[in-house]
């Protein structure tokens, strides 16, 4: 039995430990082999293997391949065990050996089990969440970005010439994949879903260039294609955050291949900043527990005193936030209050905090706390992402992974006074086209350095400090 365990750990070392010499050789070379190409594929092409990993079809071969070791290695050990030399047989030693049986099979089955269930999870995630086969977007007609503007002056409505621009693959064509990130507060106590998390993410392909431009959830009158003639303002009276729930109950007033609430949104988006947008993905803030949760909670440095006297809890009640600043170690719970709250502060400071919170989880979900929590992530992800990121696409985002870096990230919050103009009769605030989309034409043009500088802005990574 000692020879078949040598066999389950290493195929072929039970055999030279019986005796079988060329045939223990055969297979230890094959074990070396295919330990050194493991190996080779973890230390020095992990985006590979991350690229595999959003391919349904890759990991069906990754499957079959796991089945084929383990029947490489169960093999060996039934071979080293049928073949040993010293079996006893005394009834003491006997139970000795049926235990170390036991502990063979969970040495031979075990890791296989937990690598198949892995890659089944990814596997159903992939088809559960993401289109396989997505279908077209309708053309998209917006204005053209603006020059700087010459003052303050606000813009719900302009003439301007219009260009069509067709969503294409990137790197086929386009120098920037643009998403439109939404977090959706749908949760106990409310009726229906309020974007109250809008950060449009703009990636350039070629150089890891970072946009990221966050909407105030309260801003009012965000403008909408003349095309659509629903207000004769040519805009959503009310504020942003209602426009996805609004599009819901109303998909006849937006047409087209995308869910009705984020056609809508991204109807907005597009005329506020003068780009297309690709995709979108709304994700629900109450999910953001969960995640966290299952990684482990994330580490948040709290710059500024954060106290709520009455935070709404996801249970539906409310409970008193008191954060001084400092570093925490926060549950998902605290963290989403952290990203959330704004009793005595206000929308533009969380958006802030909104933002740090993205960077920590990205920052510290390694992959050793994914893979040990992999089964709640997919499952979180599964019941609280909504998005029309096409599957195809999935590897093409995977490859612009090695050229991020908080220092190239450009992170800009359309708040007053800067990007909003007059208010409304109930005191909201409307934005200033042109301001939004000369920053926007800034980022899209300039390398990130030069447009932090050209705008005065933190860097990402300071910001978050």
């Amino acid at each position: 039995m000692i020879s078949s365990l040598a066999s389950a750990l290493i195929p072929g070392l039970g055999q030279l430990r019986n005796g079988q010499r060329t045939k223990g050789l055969v297979l230890v070379a094959l074990s070396a082999v295919m330990a050194t190409a493991a190996a080779y594929m973890v230390w020095r092409r992990q985006l590979t293997l991350l690229t595999w990993g959003v391919q349904p079809t890759a990991l069906g071969w990754l499957l079959i391949g796991n089945g084929g070791l383990l029947a490489v290695r169960t093999y060996a050990a039934v071979d080293a065990f049928t073949n040993s030399p010293r079996r006893v047989r005394r009834p003491a030693a006997r139970a000795g050996s049926a235990l170390l049986g036991i502990l063979v099979a969970g040495v031979l089955i075990l890791p296989h089990v937990v690598a198949g269930r892995g890659l089944i999870l990814d596997k159903d995630l992939l088809t559960s969440v993401f289109a396989a086969n997505p279908a077209p977007v309708a053309p998209t007609t917006l204005p053209p970005l603006t020059a700087p503007p010459s003052g303050p002056t606000a813009s719900t409505t302009t003439t301007t010439t219009t260009t069509t621009i067709l969503p294409i693959r990137l790197w086929e064509g386009t120098e920037r994949l643009n998403v439109l990130l939404l977090g959706g507060d749908a949760g106990v106590g409310r009726r229906g879903v309020r974007t109250d998390t809008i950060i449009l993410a703009s990636l350039d392909a070629a150089t890891g260039d970072v946009g990221l431009f966050s909407i105030p959830r309260n801003v009012a009158q965000v403008p909408l294609p003349e095309s659509l003639g629903i207000w004769s303002c040519n805009c959503f009276p009310a504020i942003i955050n209602e426009l996805w729930d609004y599009g819901v109950r109303h998909p006849d007033r937006f047409p087209g291949a995308r869910p009705p609430g984020s056609a809508a949104l991204i109807a907005a988006i597009e005329e506020m900043t003068g780009v297309p947008i690709h995709h979108f993905a709304l994700v629900n803030l109450d999910g953001f527990v969960d995640l966290i949760d299952a990684i482990g909670g994330v580490e948040i440095t709290v710059t500024e005193r954060i106290y709520d006297s009455a935070y709404p809890h996801e249970n539906g009640t409310t409970e008193v936030i008191d954060l001084a600043p400092g570093i925490y170690n926060m549950d998902g719970h605290l963290a989403l209050a952290y990203a959330r709250s704004r009793q005595g502060s206000d929308d533009y400071n969380r958006m802030g905090r909104q933002r740090c919170l993205l960077q920590a989880v990205s920052a510290q979900a390694d992959a050793v706390t994914v893979a040990r929590s992999f089964a709640n992530i997919t499952n979180t992800i599964k019941n609280n992402l909504l998005t029309d990121i096409p599957l195809e696409r999935l590897p093409d985002l995977i490859q612009i992974i090695p050229k991020l870096d908080p220092d190239r990230i450009v992170a800009i919050g359309f708040v007053p006074p800067d990007y909003t103009g007059r208010r409304t009769p109930d005191s909201y605030n409307t934005p200033n086209l042109d301001a939004i989309r000369h920053a926007v034409n800034t980022v899209m043009e300039l390398p990130a350095a030069e447009a932090i500088a050209a705008l005065g802005l933190d860097s990402f990574s300071s910001e978050c400090s």
